[in-house]
């Protein structure tokens, strides 16, 4: 989990972005919970249902979780001063709306905050609060900071980093398991609960997870949840997979041969992908532009007449989002900045012929980068 220190040192952070007249600042993106303030819902037990809560910093430092009583063993957890919970349902009675509740709850709580200047996030605090406030304060001026937030996100702290590279030796398990144990005649499905239960037993708890799970003339549409398709020898399998630890994620892609010896073509096609994932990351620092990692990504399969066959994105951001900023693809504006943690995922898909793809995730450094995620890329699957 995140620690105390990473989460004050992040809200002062966000405090020192803001106008100097905010007074308090109201944040409702379940994202921006767990950064700010460690509080992160299991979305693996009824509780979290349709269960949200809201925090609410105070420019003194303060910090309170508005939730409500199934929430609160979440709530225990969060790097807060304050946990406001009252009770929404009881097990007893029938329960009002469970957002209609926690609205109200923050704007009881919100009248003991004085001042009217606040920074909300505008694209996600609850439009009743915003409502509520506009109607008790009449000299009320809203802020927002939803930008602040997004600048903010990009570098990462190391309490951050170990979730993340948590998430990401989960997600190296995920790709071995699958590089060893799927055969001709698994589905698809099969292939599935192979990988999900090798990310579970690597995170030591119950994780999400998602990605593309496809193989044969499937591998040549870039990706897609797995079907119930029967993997035949000789099939390309394409295994791009996302483990969720806590919010943070890792994201990488391995193809290979099932149960058979590669052809001429997709080894050449393998190391082609190679070349080209090598020539991004050597361009990979802090202050490149982003467009420079995909231009040198396409440039390395043009130099081999291949760049018609790569039609994805050369990679993107990753970390609380997927895909977050920085953007690896030819009209990004972004640059990269110390502590952007990136995917770069060159491919080739070639109707009739193949679809392949590699991914690993790459911290980035004003020097370079340091790989994050360590699973070899491996065309056969016997090798």
């Amino acid at each position: 989990m995140l620690t105390l220190e990473g989460c004050r040192q992040r809200r002062q952070r966000l405090w020192d972005r803001v106008d100097g007249k905010v007074d308090w600042i109201v944040i409702a993106d379940p994202q921006h919970l767990v950064y700010l303030a460690n509080y992160y819902q299991s979305p693996f037990i009824f509780r979290s249902t349709n269960g949200a809560a809201i925090l609410v910093l105070g420019r003194d430092g303060s910090a309170t979780l508005v939730c409500d009583n199934q929430l609160k063993v979440y709530a225990d957890e969060a790097f807060v001063d304050t946990i406001v919970a009252p009770t929404w349902y009881n097990g007893q009675t029938s329960a009002p709306s469970r957002r209609e509740k926690l609205v109200a709850s923050a704007l009881e709580h919100l009248k003991s905050c004085p001042g009217d200047v606040i920074g909300v996030e505008a694209a996600a605090v609850p439009t009743g609060l915003v409502e509520g406030l506009r109607a008790a304060r009449s000299k009320l001026h809203l802020q927002a900071v939803d930008q602040i937030l997004f600048d903010l996100k990009r570098a990462k702290d190391p309490d951050e980093l170990a979730v993340l590279r948590r998430a990401m030796a989960a997600v190296d398990a995920a790709e071995l398991a699958a590089l060893r144990g799927v055969k001709p005649g698994m589905t698809e499905h099969d292939f599935f609960r192979l990988v999900q239960a090798a990310s579970c037993e690597a995170a030591g708890e119950a994780v999400q997870i998602y990605g593309d799970f496809v193989s044969g003339p499937r591998c040549e549409k870039v990706g897609g949840p797995p079907s119930d398709r029967v993997i035949e020898r000789g099939d390309l399998v394409i295994l791009d997979t996302s483990v969720i630890v806590r919010g943070y994620r890792g994201d990488v892609c391995n193809t290979f041969v099932c149960g058979a010896t590669p052809t001429a073509e997709q080894r050449r096609l393998f190391e082609a992908c190679q070349e080209a994932l090598a020539a991004g990351v050597e361009q990979v620092r802090a202050g490149r532009a982003a467009r420079d990692i995909d231009a040198a990504v396409r440039s390395s399969f043009a130099g081999k007449h291949l760049a018609e066959n790569f039609r994805s994105h050369s990679g993107h951001g990753i970390g609380l989002g997927h895909p977050d900023p920085p953007y690896l693809v030819p009209e990004s504006t972004d640059t990269l900045v110390a502590g952007d943690v990136i995917a770069i995922e060159p491919g080739q898909y070639i109707t009739g012929v193949a679809g392949m793809r590699y991914e690993r995730n790459y911290l980035v450094t004003d020097t370079g980068c340091e790989v994050l995620t360590h699973l070899p890329h491996q065309l056969d699957q016997e090798a």
